[in-house]
């Protein structure tokens, strides 16, 4: 084995390693996100139906339930995110046996899907500078 094909070896190993990872730390946002998400909206329904209190709350409540939106949102971007990471693993694959087989079609096919991969990253992107910029509104509303 060449020096090259060693090193993408090594490269290839220590990708594979950090997208585990990766998606782990996102799976857990998103589940964590989620029940959180589900758990406050419970609560906050819960709180707006008592009469009296829930007229008293509902200010409270109104940036609760953005608060809560802002959780939504975060957990779906790390769904998306974990979506991303197992789409690039996918490619990585198919690209490598491409390689490794001389397919011309499956390597354009490989192209392909990489290219709308980076599509969908930077839709995600600017997905997520929208959720900060709320972020940053709810907590201006709160103080």
């Amino acid at each position: 084995m060449g020096f090259f094909s060693r090193l993408g070896s090594k490269i290839a190993s220590g990708v594979q390693s950090a997208s585990r990872l990766g998606k782990k730390a996102l799976g857990t946002v998103s589940r964590v996100g989620h029940k959180i998400a589900s758990t406050g909206e419970k609560i906050v329904s819960g709180v707006e139906r008592v009469p009296v209190v829930g007229q008293m709350l509902s200010p409270v409540t109104g940036v609760v339930r953005s608060g809560i939106g802002l959780v939504k949102n975060v957990s779906d971007l790390a769904d998306t995110g974990k979506e991303m990471i197992e789409d690039a693993e996918d490619i990585v694959r198919r690209g490598s046996s491409a390689l490794k087989t001389g397919n011309v079609a499956e390597a354009t096919e490989v192209l392909r899907r990489g290219k709308s991969l980076v599509g969908t990253g930077k839709n995600t992107l600017e997905r997520a500078k929208e959720v900060k910029s709320e972020a940053m509104k709810v907590a201006k509303r709160s103080m």
